[in-house]
């Protein structure tokens, strides 16, 4: 009860804080004075809020619905903090934490420089959303309320919780989805400082506040994504780190508009142009954020999405769309009401200009955005329309971002290379000449190893054209100012990234393979030997979880890999989860994804519906029909042991006539367990036997049967573990994560350099 009424004062505080910034506006200097002391109280209530979800997770207090839903007794520290952020309640509650923490960062940044009322009943106002989110969504509400239409009884409450999805159990849910929703967090603080310029009329000055904040953003966002790549590649199992999932897509799609504005910043920052697009793309970033927060969060991608969260309710829905709805509005109509002062600051750029090669760059990479955007909506779109809800294929980003990153590649090392304000390109002439025969000596390299695709050759001598740019600038500029080397950097990661991506995904090879334990097996040029099974976590009464270890053996090198399957009570033990194991190698790796364990040799078994034919296992001259049951022993109920005695009728075809057979066997009603009474076929050496009967319980007409097969004239053959796999070569998979950390430390150099900016004196 006290969480739920502390989530309601806060939200009454953001009211506050929000209504007294908008009269500050006025000039009242003692209402911002308030404001910002309200904005601080608020801050530490959210703080507050956010450790008591902590608390009651970690002490087991399953009376509140969400610790029921998302923890559990048999979870390890790490995820039972996890599970504080792991569902819609907690994710939300993360995401207000970070916004109003950096809100209270941001406070005197922009006190110092006047902009404290314009730019926080923006923020505040962003605060208040969130909050009433919480309310509808509030993380302490009861168990018994929540289930209050089932009768559950006031004050009851569970003995577990039904435990975090084992798909989470792994150490990056510790750290993705806190850097992700740090990202989405100061993704609010540009728009809030566009949204102010229009308020002040100020549309040059708020660049270079502006322009630490969303180098900031856009760094800690794309760390965050890729971050979740990684995560996927290394425990998912599907062997890739990007699917085009449409969750996926959500979060990356603001991200290129951040990354657009980044370079349309730099370039009002020199130029004084672009004033409109600027305040534009700072809005449609942050507008962005909450499109995908409606995206995951809402439930409408929960048919075509393996991210999606469950429906929020309907309440919750159309305040997603209100909280979107609504600063869409705002920034409209902020837009409207400026046009004509927006109109004046138009600027023209020469061809041959470093402007204007970063403006068709950033135009390019919204160009991304939108195909992106579209192909995400899709579902959307398709429900409203009242079309089939399908995902849209990846061939489809694959096909259409082709060409946007060549382009961008080659515009991108361009661009560096002319001048701001110039007139010609002609001055680099020579820098394209010795850097273009590098990018072409790479590509003939890689032309070589195997790409032999004409656009993905292209993409190869863009990618490497762009590397050799930036790098001669990189290493030129460090030797002068370390600091300014940030933006070559950046570009270096993604160069060396979509290098990457062009062998992982076009040039990767697969294969299937079944490891008999103890019998080497040749996959893809490697020796692989599956050495046996090892339970793990048996401490743990809600799973069982073995690794499978592998001997991996290539030109007398010898690793060892070991992927995992496990089932969990999460699931009712329906279906294993499962994770890779992987052989890294600087230059390649082994992926190896686990698929299903059986095994081979015993006694054989085949399961068959009525009237289902099949030939002997063991005797290919005779063949074998399943007629049906024969239930006429059971008449009479269990005997005193608790016996039933089914039956199962047979026909025998030999080659010379067929005959019917009762095959019959005995079944404990409490363990179920299946006792067979086996028969030799008269003058043969063949025994079978109804091993067991599988009831279908929806419908009894279609149960099925087992029958073991057995040639007395032979040893039985020794049963073995089967374990199947889906072996895959990755090639220069590691220039991926090579490139995204190049990438974001190039963002991070480039705040350094801004520093300066954030000089804080109250």
């Amino acid at each position: 009860m006290i969480g739920q009424l502390l989530i309601h004062i806060l939200f009454a505080l953001a009211i506050v804080s929000t209504g007294l910034y908008a009269f500050a506006l006025t000039g009242n200097i003692y209402a911002a004075s308030l404001a910002r002391n309200v904005y601080r109280t608020m801050s530490a209530g959210i703080l507050l809020a956010f450790l008591m979800i902590v608390y009651t997770v970690f002490t087991h207090q399953f009376e509140y619905h969400y610790v029921w839903n998302y923890s559990s007794k048999e979870l390890q520290a790490w995820y039972l903090f996890a599970a504080s952020y792991a569902g819609q309640e907690g994710s939300f509650m993360l995401w207000t934490l970070w916004v109003s923490l950096i809100g209270v960062i941001l406070l005197p940044f922009v006190k110092k420089r006047n902009w404290e009322s314009q730019i926080m009943v923006f923020y505040s106002l962003i605060c208040v959303f969130l909050l009433l989110l919480l309310v509808v969504k509030n993380p302490f509400s009861f168990v018994w309320e929540t289930f209050a239409k089932d009768g559950i009884a006031d004050g009851f409450k569970p003995e577990n919780g039904k435990g975090l999805n084992p798909l989470l159990h792994n150490v990056w849910i510790t750290i993705h989805p806190p850097i992700l929703f740090t990202g989405f967090a100061a993704m609010s603080v540009p728009f809030a400082f566009a949204m102010a310029a229009l308020i002040k009329k100020e549309y040059q000055d708020w660049i270079k506040m502006a322009l630490p904040w969303t180098l900031y953003a856009t760094a800690i966002l794309g760390f965050g994504i890729m971050l979740g790549g990684f995560w996927a590649y290394e425990t998912l199992g599907w062997g890739g780190f990007w699917a085009w999932d449409p969750v996926e897509n959500s979060s990356l799609i603001p991200w290129l508009v951040s990354v657009a504005l980044v370079h349309t910043m730099l370039i009002q920052r020199k130029t004084g142009g672009l004033v409109k697009t600027n305040i534009i793309l700072s809005a449609l970033a942050f507008i962005l954020v909450l499109y995908s927060t409606f995206l995951t969060r809402s439930g409408v991608l929960g048919d075509t999405s393996v991210h999606s969260f469950v429906d929020p309710g309907m309440f919750a829905y159309i305040l997603l769309i209100v909280f979107m709805s609504t600063f869409l509005l705002i920034a409209t109509g902020l837009i409207i009401w400026r046009k004509s002062d927006l109109k004046a600051d138009k600027a023209d750029f020469a061809l041959g200009s470093r402007e204007f090669m970063m403006s068709i760059g950033s135009a390019l990479l919204l160009g991304s955005a939108i195909i992106v955007f579209i192909g995400t909506s899709w579902p959307l779109f398709a429900e409203i329309l009242q079309q089939p809800k399908i995902a849209i294929d990846p061939d489809f980003y694959n096909t259409t971002h082709l060409p946007l990153v060549i382009l961008v590649m080659c515009i991108n090392a361009l661009s560096l290379l002319a001048r701001w304000k110039g007139h010609s390109l002609l001055h680099i002439k020579k820098s394209i000449l010795f850097s273009g025969s590098l990018a072409l000596c790479g590509t003939l390299v890689s032309w070589l190893l195997g790409v032999r695709d004409p656009l993905y050759i292209l993409l190869t001598f863009s990618a490497w054209f762009s590397l050799m740019i930036n790098a001669e600038l990189a290493l030129k500029v460090m030797k002068a100012k370390f600091a300014s080397a940030g933006a070559y950097i950046s570009h270096v990661g993604i160069a060396l990234l979509l290098i990457g991506i062009v062998w992982t995904s076009k040039y990767s090879v697969l294969e299937h393979a079944r490891l008999v334990i103890g019998v080497p097996t040749q996959v893809l040029g490697y020796t692989l030997t599956f050495e046996g099974r090892e339970q793990i976590e048996k401490e743990f009464t809600d799973r069982e979880k073995y690794k499978f270890h592998i001997k991996v053996e290539k030109d007398g090198h010898v690793s060892h890999v070991a992927p995992i399957l496990y089932w969990s009570d999460f699931n009712k033990r329906m279906s294993a989860f499962l994770q890779p194991g992987i052989a890294w190698s600087l230059g390649r790796d082994l992926y190896i994804s686990p698929k299903s364990t059986d095994e081979e040799g015993g006694i054989p078994i085949i399961t068959l519906k009525k009237d289902e034919k099949i030939v002997f296992p063991t005797d290919s001259t005779r063949s074998f029909r399943f007629i049906a049951f024969d239930m006429s022993a059971m008449r009479s109920g269990p005997s005193a042991d608790g016996m039933i005695h089914p039956a199962a009728i047979v026909r025998i075809y030999s080659p010379k006539d067929s005959a019917d057979i009762s095959l019959r066997a005995s079944l404990n009603m409490q363990t179920m367990a299946t006792i067979p009474e086996p028969l030799v076929l008269p003058g043969t050496n063949q025994k079978i036997s109804f091993a067991k009967l599988i009831p279908n319980k929806k419908s009894l007409a279609q149960s099925e049967a087992a029958f073991s097969f057995e040639d007395t004239s032979k040893p039985i053959p020794q049963k073995k573990e089967v374990f199947t796999v889906e072996v895959s070569i990755k090639p220069l998979i590691n220039l991926v994560w090579f490139g995204v950390i190049a990438m974001v430390a190039g963002f991070f150099i480039s705040i350094a350099r801004h520093k300066k900016d954030f000089i804080i004196v109250e």
